[in-house]
């Protein structure tokens, strides 16, 4: 009946402080297809099991857009979903396939996973994720992002930073901002909006 009724179901205190935070925060999706944006293989598959337990549908990668996201790659990552971006790329590496998952529009939402790493530190992660974001909000585009951050204290900051700029992210978790973004497309499809 809940499920029926569009109703969040929220099975824990954190989740439900959680969704009421976050929810408000994220721009509704317009389509299903989620796309997985990492700089580690290992949370890359986390990241894709958290979409399985939520109800998310991880995009088949169209051979175009793998091309493209392969431009910005080394030869040693991964395109196809999630496109594993590896750890040692700078800034610009995050930069140009946030940019493009963003521009695409078969893309509907992204999920970013991030290892903390001395090329990319958290603080500079966070600040390259929200020029990005904010850049293409002025273009007109807007679509739902989350992150998780793995590594030091460090991303502790850098997670609120990003909260605090309209991007929910969470320090040591792939498993909460899947459950968030899984939220937030329940309350879509509920809408009828997707």
């Amino acid at each position: 009946m809940l499920k029926q009724s569009g109703v969040i179901r929220a099975r824990s205190l954190r989740d439900l402080l959680e969704y009421a935070r976050a929810i408000p925060v994220l721009p509704a999706p317009k389509g299903e297809n989620v796309v997985i944006i990492t700089g580690a293989g290992g949370s890359g598959v986390l990241l894709s099991d958290a979409c399985v337990d939520n109800n998310l549908t991880l995009m088949t990668m169209p051979s175009d857009l793998d091309a493209a996201f392969r431009k910005f790659i080394p030869p040693f990552g991964a395109a196809g979903n999630p496109v594993d971006i590896t750890g040692g790329e700078p800034p610009k590496t995050y930069q140009n396939t946030v940019r493009l998952g963003l521009e695409d529009p078969r893309i509907h939402a992204l999920i970013l996973g991030y290892w903390h790493t001395i090329i990319t530190p958290p603080m500079v992660f966070a600040r390259i994720m929200v020029e990005v974001v904010d850049e293409m909000r002025a273009k007109g585009i807007e679509k739902p992002i989350v992150a998780s951050l793995a590594g030091d204290v460090e991303v502790e900051e850098a997670a609120e930073y990003l909260f605090d700029h309209g991007i929910p992210a969470y320090a040591y978790s792939t498993e909460i901002p899947v459950a968030v973004l899984g939220a937030k497309y329940k309350w879509a499809r509920g809408a009828g909006l997707i």
